[in-house]
């Protein structure tokens, strides 16, 4: 069953996983769904004081932000950036429009189109 689901203040989508009994339960990330919590993670984890880089592995990544949010009394969040340039009124109204629809801020849609044209072309 497909679901989105807020981890570690991002929503990503995922497949939920109940096995037939019912007594196991279990989430799957797409590869595409992995990537984008990896980069995510990069760029928040250094704002709680934990160190992460390109080369550290998803699953280490995970623990350090399992370990970030219990140390909160809330969720992580990415940090907010002030865009050092100006839009269309048009396109700027595009762009809050979508990211609205996915609940998230222009400008955490706007790094998502880049990270994702990014890993594209690097691929």
């Amino acid at each position: 069953m497909k679901y989105s689901i807020n981890l570690f203040g991002m929503n990503v989508d995922c497949d939920i996983k109940i096995d037939i009994d019912g007594e196991n339960f279990g989430i799957e990330l797409p590869e595409e769904s992995q990537k984008a919590l990896k980069q995510y993670l990069i760029r928040v984890l250094p704002k709680y004081g934990r160190e992460a880089s390109k080369e550290s592995s998803f699953d280490s990544l995970v623990e350090l932000a399992l370990e970030a949010e219990k140390s909160l009394d809330g969720h992580m969040v990415e940090p907010k950036l002030k865009l050092p340039y100006e839009f269309q009124p048009e396109i700027k109204e595009k762009l809050i429009e979508a990211a609205a629809l996915q609940g998230i801020s222009a400008t955490q849609l706007l790094i998502r189109i880049i990270e994702n044209k990014y890993q594209e072309i690097m691929g």
